[in-house]
């Protein structure tokens, strides 16, 4: 038992070059997006950049705000007994020039 096909080989090449030339405009389109993807990647490493940057200034400037506070709190630790240093001063010099008869 065979099967005969019997089709003009001219439209068959023809139907062929009509899908080659689908899939050559779907392989552009892909080939666009995909640059167009690259570009926007290349836009956004960019920016994580210039955050990453940001990020590290802002570590760096908190870093010397906690330095610079923790400076102050023992600066504050030492006003106290200062105060007291100089109350107590003047008031032995008050008490030294009232006369004693």
């Amino acid at each position: 038992m065979s099967v005969q096909i019997e089709s003009d080989l001219k439209e068959i090449l023809t139907r062929f070059e009509q899908r080659f030339d689908k899939l050559d405009q779907k392989l552009d389109k892909l080939n666009d997006n995909t640059t167009d993807i690259n570009l926007r990647l290349t836009k956004v490493e960019t920016k994580l950049d210039a955050a990453t940057e940001d990020i590290k200034e802002i570590k760096s400037t908190q870093k010397t705000l906690g330095s610079d506070v923790s400076d102050l709190k023992g600066s504050k630790s030492l006003i106290i007994p200062l105060v007291v240093a100089v109350s107590t001063s003047v008031l032995t010099l008050i008490i030294r020039t009232i006369p004693i008869n």
